[in-house]
This record gives C-alpha cells, structure tokens and sequence, in this order.
C-alpha cells in the first residue's frame, strides 16, 4: 500500500499547477480505480482471460500517461503496481470464477465512472480556460 500511495504522490505532483480541486480528486479516483482493476484482473487472469488482464495493464498505463507522464515512466510504474499486486497475492485467498467476473465487472465499470468524472473535469477546466482569456486592448481578439 505504501509503494501505491508513493506513486499516486508523485503522479499527483505531475499534474499541472493549475489543476483544481475537482479535476485533482477525479484523477485520482481514477489512477485508484485503474490499480483496483489491474489487481483484479490479475488476480483473475487464469479464469476472466488473459486478454482481460492486458485490457487492465493498458488502462493502468493510459491513466498514468494522462498525467503528462512520459510512456517509459508509466510503463514502469505499472510494473511497480504489478509487483506490489503480486506480493499481496500471496496472502489473499483465491476467487472462484463467480466472484472474479462480478469483481472484474465492478472494478471496470468503477474505472469508466471514474473515467467520465475526470473527462467531465477537464471540459470544465478548459472551459473556465477559454473564459478567462485575456481580452485585447484594442477591443479584438
């Protein structure tokens, strides 16, 4: 949990200075939701599909590189996420097939409201943006 929560530390860091309250929480429910999935769908590989689990790693990936992180840097980022997934498998106890579709399908739909959230944030930022140009003295843009 401490390697998580240095990660989402140093990516919240990442994000512009502008960044708002709003878009700064959305982010980083979805960095969470995207970790949350990755573990399940790793967890659940062997019985969801290994295509599952590599949709996860991307989404994982994609949402570290929206923070304006270089792609190497998120890449081994998830590969710090995954061995920290690995070291908890050790002490969970395996899920039978129903529990791994229910939870995969939880975390993923958790990630796209997640997703929407921080989307929805950024049309209001970039909004708020363009209303705040400066006008020119002239009276013309």
């Amino acid at each position: 949990m401490k390697t998580f929560l240095s990660v989402c530390f140093i990516l919240s860091s990442a994000i512009p200075a502008f960044a708002d309250h709003g878009y700064d929480e959305a982010y980083r429910g979805y960095v969470g939701a995207a970790y949350r999935h990755l573990a399940t769908a790793y967890h659940c590989r062997a019985l969801i599909g290994r295509s599952r689990f590599e949709d996860a790693r991307v989404a994982a990936e994609n949402s570290l590189r929206l923070s304006g992180l270089p792609t190497d840097i998120a890449l081994r980022s998830v590969e710090k996420m995954l061995e920290k997934i690995r070291r908890d498998e050790k002490t969970e106890p395996p899920l039978a097939f129903a529990q791994c579709a229910t939870k995969a399908a939880t975390t993923q739909a958790e990630l796209q409201t997640w997703e929407r959230k921080l989307q929805s944030q950024r049309k209001f930022k970039k909004r708020i943006a363009s209303d705040l140009q400066p006008e020119s003295p002239w009276g013309r843009p």
